[in-house]
């Protein structure tokens, strides 16, 4: 830097008449040198003593300054000194790299050009010069060609022997990162804040006693309450007390946290709710729990759906159990995944033992065959099979007529994923069919069936013996 301006001078001078004198007064007393009268034995002696004291006090006056401005020179602060005339006159070199400056800039500059205008006027509010210090002041500067970034600033006014204002000190702090960092916070914390308030469910906060200290507004909605009445309550009020012995169960405070949890909570009319709650146990750096934070989540409708599809299933499983036709349902593999008591009755075994297997399992391989066929030809083309009689033979060998209906089954996207049937065993019907017959074809009497229009629909034997026409 430049000759040392007047204003280090006058410094020196304060320093010599506080706290360095302090220091050299201290390194004397570790010499040993007293002030007790010595005895003298000659004038000599005593001029030798002054000029040992003498170049003691000079050599520790030079020791105490070179580590101050070792201090000075290499702390990853900038520091800078101005006059009575707010010019800047030292700084150390850290200062340069800081502002990017050079000595050239930097000399005697105003230190009011180093803030933005509004900055230096906040500084100014301050009044530093009455007040004679201010510490750690959050502010801008401007750094050459880069703009404004954010300090800490720190001001110390120095005054001369006769208490007179000679300058100031600045300690200058950049925080930029700091700043950086602080907004990202605040606006995670906005976030958050916002998520918080806005969410639809339930969120709580709970102290270390278990008492609710704070929560979202979905909370005061979801409960009926009010903040009068939720704050400092017992959370454990807010649940039956068999609910809450089941959460206690848990353990969550040993675990550490507990998702979907479903249980029942109670609203400020007392009228219980279904809910799913998650909590998480909050601990601070020791590991001692400070609290937790409990999410809430109204399944009331969710509950009453869940009842209303039990109710229905139970519903049909009551009308698949009891219907006398047979009813399955099959996945494109042929696999049976739903088959009535009816169905498995009649093939002589139970539906949970046919869930899983085929026909093949239960049927003779060439009736099995014809039934798969079917169920790939209308998964194929996608259209039913209606009113099938067929003949087919069981496991033990016995003959069945069943009378078929194959439709294809779609899952939600409306691809085929398998089939249905419904299917009536109509031995006996055909029997009693065959049974008829032959009692019309052998009657001794002609038998003549007429529809309501006198045309004739069927004829026996005896009929066409005595007319002498074809049937």
């Amino acid at each position: 830097m430049k000759k040392e301006p007047d204003i280090i001078k006058e410094l020196r001078e304060a320093e010599k008449l506080g706290a360095l004198q302090n220091m050299i007064q201290s390194n004397i007393e570790e010499l040993d040198v007293t002030d007790e009268p010595t005895e003298k034995t000659s004038g000599q002696t005593s001029h030798m003593f002054e000029d040992c004291e003498k170049r003691t006090n000079e050599h520790e006056l030079v020791c105490v300054e070179e580590k101050y401005r070792t201090i000075f020179e290499n702390y990853a602060i900038a520091i800078t000194l101005v006059d009575n005339k707010e010019r800047i006159v030292s700084w150390n070199k850290y200062t340069e790299k800081l502002l990017n400056m050079s000595q050239n800039d930097l000399f005697l500059k105003s230190v009011n050009m180093l803030y933005p205008p509004e900055e230096w006027k906040k500084i100014r509010a301050e009044n530093v010069r009455q007040k004679g210090i201010k510490y750690c002041m959050e502010t801008k500067m401007i750094r050459k060609n880069q703009g404004s970034f954010d300090v800490e600033l720190s001001l110390c006014i120095l005054k001369g022997k006769e208490g007179k204002t000679v300058g100031s000190v600045g300690i200058i702090k950049d925080i930029t990162r700091l700043k950086k960092a602080e907004r990202e916070l605040k606006t995670s914390e906005e976030r958050y804040r916002t998520i918080f308030e806005n969410s639809a469910v339930a969120i709580t906060l709970t102290d270390e006693n278990e008492r609710i200290i704070s929560w979202n507004k979905y909370t005061e909605k979801l409960l009926g309450m009010s903040e009068k009445e939720l704050f400092m309550k017992p959370v454990k009020s807010l649940y039956p007390q068999e609910e809450w012995n089941k959460i206690r169960e848990e353990n969550i405070r040993k675990k550490g946290m507990q998702h979907h949890l479903v249980t029942k909570i109670l609203r400020g009319n007392h009228i219980p709710i279904d809910v799913d709650i998650s909590i998480s146990v909050l601990k601070n750096h020791e590991g001692k729990i400070i609290g937790s934070i409990g999410v809430i989540k109204d399944i009331t409708k969710q509950k009453r759906i869940e009842h209303e599809l039990e109710f229905k299933h139970n519903l049909l499983q009551s009308l698949l159990d009891n219907i006398p036709d047979s009813i399955y349902f099959k996945d494109k593999e042929g696999k049976f995944i739903k088959v009535n008591k009816a169905k498995a009755t009649n093939w002589n075994t139970t539906p949970d033992n046919m869930v899983g297997k085929t026909d093949f399992n239960f049927l003779s391989r060439e009736i099995a065959e014809k039934s798969f066929e079917d169920d790939k030809k209308i998964m194929k083309i996608g259209k039913a099979i209606v009113n099938k009689v067929e003949k087919i033979k069981d496991e033990k060998g016995a003959e069945h007529w069943v009378l078929t209906t194959k439709i294809p089954r779609y899952n939600r996207f409306g691809m085929i994923i398998g089939t249905m049937g419904i299917s009536r065993d109509i031995t006996k019907l055909k029997k009693s069919e065959e049974k008829y017959k032959n009692l019309f074809e052998t009657a001794i009497d002609p038998i003549v069936i007429l529809d309501k229009n006198g045309n004739f629909v069927d004829v026996n034997k005896q009929v066409t013996n005595i007319l002498g026409y074809h049937k």
